[in-house]
């Protein structure tokens, strides 16, 4: 009998989407969820020409969740102990061990690997003499993720694979040193009619693929398995589907990819927003031009924040700028607000970096180190002063995603990830007393206390919600302190109400803001009020909003605007 062996190979060390193999995927119409890779092994089950299946990790103690993820699921599973980029090494010790006739690679972050196909290429390199398969030069195909040897074929690949790329990357060493017999064959349906990424190696991805999983079980039962041929059809109908991920660049086997820093802080008095914002920065660098992103950060009180980019905390901010004055790579990006930093010797360390030709790139509200940066690129409407070194505009406001949803009556209130301010001392009384019936709904962020609420308060108090994009989407009304919340809900269409600022802005940009009459600005919280209840009763004031908002949003790039930015001005060092 033949024996055949899939082989996942999977470590959660990711340089651009760290852990991504155990992220969640919907798996039936109730929004449960399973891993990728549980995915991947149901699809692999389903295959009627593999015998055998393995997963092929390191012994390391970050990759320990994959492990223990293997034994719970009956999967074999012997961590490698030699190089952990040593993939190839990784794989043949498994081979010699499990001595197969076949083998069949699989990719742990392709969850669309089709049971169809693998079988019709297995079933074609059994009966031939070749050593792998490939699809025939005139054949386009939706397919990623899979790798066909023979025995034979294996020790041939094994035997070329001698420099640390072809250790690296399974095949690469044939390309280098072209030794195995290829088996051009058909494919087992037509998947021509559209190019696109169905592997999960950015948050893009993630989110295109999270987007396939829910679409498909919402009318699909749970024992089903996503067919690809549907997520053709779903692509090809639907140009927003297809914008999630298309921007992403694949990084290639033989080119090292440059790499940058981004430093930030947050904290009750700071706020969430540079650190969310550096997260945003981080994911645009990898998908747009592969460059592997590491994020110091420095928490005031030491709380750190859940993150699935590569971050570095530090204690204090000495320690932070410590690590900055010694930073080689060549692109550092910072996003302090320089009220709650020391400027003189974050000064220092700039001019340690520009002696050794680093670029250096300010996000936002650090004009006063203007002197000291090669760019600064503010995500705002309002720039403080024009320069040759400075962007800014609508344009630029970074955001993620917001969906697009039908709008329903009911209010949101953003007071920010720590409630700077203190909002939810004083608000949630003026809140109760709106004579309304529109339902309210609180967003607590992860930094800030929960909003004093009294015990018949109809308030609900949503803390750090997982949608709160699609909260923003679907609110007809929104209260917004001033910052990246505020221009989120008018980028998503609300009606929105900006509370008190305080400090947060000064005289002129409130007044700028003010005359795009894309939002209502309140002095007070009895103001606010009042603004509120003509929010609630009057509907050519909210669509008057809406409309503006729509205006000064039209020409919006995003982190397109940053990313052409960054191209400019490392030319052709990316």
């Amino acid at each position: 009998m033949t024996k055949t062996l899939a082989i996942i190979g999977a470590r959660l060390n990711s340089s651009r989407l760290a852990g991504k193999h155990l992220l969640p995927l919907q798996c039936d119409a109730m929004g449960h969820t399973q891993p990728i890779i549980s995915h991947i092994l149901n699809r692999l089950k389903q295959c009627k020409t593999i015998n055998t299946i393995e997963l092929a990790t390191t012994a390391d103690e970050f990759n320990q969740p994959l492990i223990d993820w293997a034994q719970l699921n009956a999967l074999a599973c012997i961590p490698f102990l030699g190089d952990v980029n040593d993939l190839m090494g990784r794989l043949d010790i498994i081979i010699k061990r499990q001595q197969p006739d076949f083998i069949v690679y699989i990719c742990g972050d392709c969850p669309l690997i089709d049971p169809d196909f693998i079988d019709h290429a297995l079933t074609a390199l059994v009966a031939s003499d070749r050593d792998t398969i490939t699809l025939k030069e005139s054949v386009l195909s939706l397919h990623e993720g899979m790798a066909f040897y023979s025995k034979e074929g294996w020790n041939k690949l094994m035997a070329v694979s001698t420099s640390a790329m072809s250790r690296e990357h399974v095949g690469y060493g044939d390309k280098l040193n072209p030794v195995l017999r290829a088996l051009a064959i058909d494919d087992c349906g037509d998947y021509s009619k559209v190019s696109h990424r169905i592997s999960v190696d950015t948050q893009a991805d993630y989110r295109f693929m999270a987007e396939i999983y829910r679409r498909w079980y919402l009318s699909h039962h749970i024992d089903t398995i996503v067919s690809l041929s549907w997520v053709q059809d779903e692509l090809l109908k639907d140009p927003v589907l297809f914008a999630i991920n298309a921007h992403v660049k694949q990084k290639a086997a033989d080119k090292n990819y440059s790499k940058a820093s981004i430093y930030c802080h947050l904290g009750p008095q700071i706020g969430l927003g540079h650190f969310k914002r550096s997260e945003l920065v981080t994911d645009a660098l990898q998908e747009y031009l592969s460059i592997g992103v590491t994020i110091h950060a420095y928490s005031e009180t030491g709380q750190k924040v859940d993150s699935s980019s590569n971050i570095v905390w530090h204690e204090n901010e000495q320690a932070l700028l410590a690590t900055l004055n010694e930073d080689l790579n060549p692109l550092i990006l910072l996003d302090f607000h320089p009220s709650f930093i020391n400027l003189e010797l974050l000064k220092n360390g700039l001019s340690q970096l520009a002696k050794r030709g680093i670029k250096r790139i300010g996000i936002d509200k650090m004009v006063p180190l203007l002197d000291e940066l090669d760019w600064l690129f503010i995500p705002s409407f309002n720039s403080p002063e024009h320069h040759p070194k400075i962007s800014a505009g609508w344009k630029n406001y970074l955001f993620s995603p917001i969906p697009q949803t039908e709008k329903q009556a009911q209010i949101l209130v953003l007071t920010g990830g720590s409630d700077a301010l203190g909002y939810g001392q004083k608000l949630p009384m003026m809140l109760d007393s709106i004579d309304s019936s529109w339902p309210i709904l609180w967003v607590q962020g992860p930094l800030a206390p929960a909003p004093l609420l009294a015990k018949d308060s109809s308030i609900v108090v949503k803390q750090n919600p997982e949608n709160l994009k699609e909260l923003i989407a679907e609110s007809e009304i929104i209260l917004s302190c001033y910052g990246l919340s505020l221009f989120e809900s008018i980028y998503g269409k609300a009606a929105t109400l900006l509370l008190p600022p305080k400090h947060l802005c000064d005289k002129a940009e409130l007044i700028a803001l003010k005359q795009e009459e894309c939002c209502l600005i309140s002095n007070s919280l009895k103001e606010a009020k009042s603004m509120l209840q003509q929010l609630l009763t009057k509907s050519e004031l909210r669509n008057s909003l809406q409309n503006k908002a729509t205006r000064v949003f039209e020409s919006h790039q995003g982190v397109q605007a940053l990313i052409d930015d960054i191209r400019r001005l490392l030319g052709t060092a990316i």
